[in-house]
């Protein structure tokens, strides 16, 4: 996790941080083109930033409830249960479709 926070994640925010620094600038100078042209870019590299705000913000320690099943009376119990037949399978599944990401 340190690895995907401090290279991974902080890519994304380096990326974005020259993306808006070429943007303001090109705004400044009514470059419109190059404006239009650094949007994909933004808009990539905010999606990755906002996308990773979001997983850091909804790890907890097991100490508070992180890395626990959810009660089995819980619609995201019932509804794992539905989708994929077990926790286990699911886990399962996306270790296995994980690894090589």
């Amino acid at each position: 996790m340190e690895f995907h926070y401090g290279k991974h994640h902080q890519t994304y925010v380096n990326n974005l941080n020259a993306l808006q620094e070429q943007a303001a600038s090109a705004l400044e100078k009514g470059d419109h083109t190059k404006l239009t042209d650094l949007t994909q870019g933004i808009k990539f590299n905010g999606g990755g930033h906002l996308n990773h705000e979001f997983f850091w913000d909804n790890l907890a320690p097991v100490g508070e409830e992180g890395g626990k099943i959810p009660a089995a009376d819980s619609d995201l119990h019932k509804a794992v249960v539905h989708a994929f037949g077990s926790f286990d399978a699911l886990i399962a599944h996306f270790s296995a479709h994980t690894a090589a990401v």
